[in-house]
């Protein structure tokens, strides 16, 4: 006997479970494309699936950590992303990115990283390790704050939506004793991040780290990730800084360009 082999003129039908992973992942599918999330009614409409079956099933893949849901909207969960700690998840960003990790972590000799945002906090989703003894213990799919470290400064700095959700009405918990917790002195050091196209930090999300980032956009001229360099803070000088600033710098404009970013210049 072979389960969920109901047959009608001779025809295998789908089983009950299976029906119901196929209208889950049909949910999974509609929520991914839209990076901003989508409200239950745009699911429903989406998914042509009836009213009380979305509603059942953004409430079971909520519960199951597939989705999160944020003021309303539902995103694609943590639970998803976290099994990129295992499985890589190949994008084209992530295929783009991984030379660009590869070349900087070369160049500087610190752990190359690449950042996505997920509502208010970011994702790691691309690495390359550095070959020193003295090591940052970072992983595909670590979630971290958006308010501490370099990486998430950017997102905040160029997400403007973001920055007044965070600053406003989230929780900005002291990680070390570094690390930014007033939201007026956080909201002008985002305005000079903007300026200058970068942000470091020391010990802001973990004592004795220090980091390097820049913004990657896509041709939309939308910020699409984070790309930057981790490493001991012993070892972020005065003397490193500035070279390793150029080629975080530099990298992040490349990996923009093969998203198809082209950078606006003034003509006088």
């Amino acid at each position: 006997m072979v389960v969920g082999d109901a047959r009608a003129g001779g025809v295998r039908q789908p089983s009950q479970p299976i029906l119901v992973l196929a209208k889950s992942r049909r949910v999974i599918d509609v929520v991914a494309a839209e990076p901003g999330g989508l409200t239950w009614r745009q699911v429903q409409r989406a998914t042509g699936l009836p009213v009380s079956t979305t509603v059942r099933l953004l409430q079971n893949l909520v519960a199951e950590g597939f989705l999160d849901v944020i003021a309303g909207r539902y995103l694609v969960g943590l639970g998803v992303l976290r099994w990129a700690r295992s499985r890589r998840v190949e994008s084209r960003l992530t295929m783009l990115a991984q030379p660009e990790l590869d070349a900087l972590r070369d160049t500087t000799g610190e752990t190359a990283v690449l950042f996505v945002r997920h509502g208010d906090e970011r994702v790691l989703v691309g690495l390359a390790e550095t070959r020193h003894e003295v090591v940052r213990l970072v992983g595909i799919g670590q979630v971290m704050p958006l308010h501490a470290g370099s990486a998430g400064k950017v997102f905040l700095a160029y997400e403007d939506d973001v920055r007044d959700r965070v600053l406003d009405f989230g929780e900005l918990t002291a990680y070390t004793p570094a690390t930014i917790v007033d939201a007026d002195r956080l909201r002008a050091e985002l305005g000079g991040i903007q300026a200058c196209g970068w942000a470091d930090s020391v010990a802001e999300r973990d004592p004795g780290t220090a980091s390097i980032s820049a913004p990657v956009h896509d041709h939309t001229g939308a910020l699409v990730a984070v790309l930057g360099i981790g490493m001991p803070e012993q070892r972020f000088t005065d003397a490193n800084r500035p070279m390793w600033t150029e080629a975080v710098v530099t990298a992040a404009r490349r990996l923009s360009a093969a998203m198809g970013h082209a950078e606006l210049t003034a003509e006088g």
